[in-house]
């Protein structure tokens, strides 16, 4: 194999190799979070969130959430996903009555 079909094919291989040594990059859960802010009971959505990144909700969620992704929502009590969880949701998982102030999605 020499020439252009030799080239070829060291690039393809080139490619290859790098296809497999860089990460793919970030997951997404796949699906919705819903919950509510107070005052006012105002219904939020996050949409395929991020695995790993911490979700700050503003001013605290109080009342129903819904964790309708493919990945655990873990809930907690401070803006950073730092402090004390206040509790953890399944996939599929809902709970009629939950606070916190932040939200973190992983496996």
């Amino acid at each position: 194999m020499t020439g252009r079909t030799g080239r070829a094919l060291a690039v393809l291989g080139a490619v290859a190799a790098l296809g497999v040594t860089f990460p793919q990059g970030a997951h997404a859960a796949t699906g919705n979070f819903v919950y509510h802010t107070q005052p006012g009971n105002v219904t939020r959505t996050l949409v395929d969130p991020m695995d790993g990144n911490c979700y700050p909700v503003g001013r605290q969620a109080q009342g129903q959430v819904t964790n309708n992704t493919d990945r655990r929502a873990v809930l907690y009590a401070d803006k950073n996903c730092r402090l004390v969880v206040a509790e953890e949701l399944e996939p599929g998982q809902w709970t009629s009555h939950s606070e916190f102030m932040s939200v973190r999605f992983g496996s």
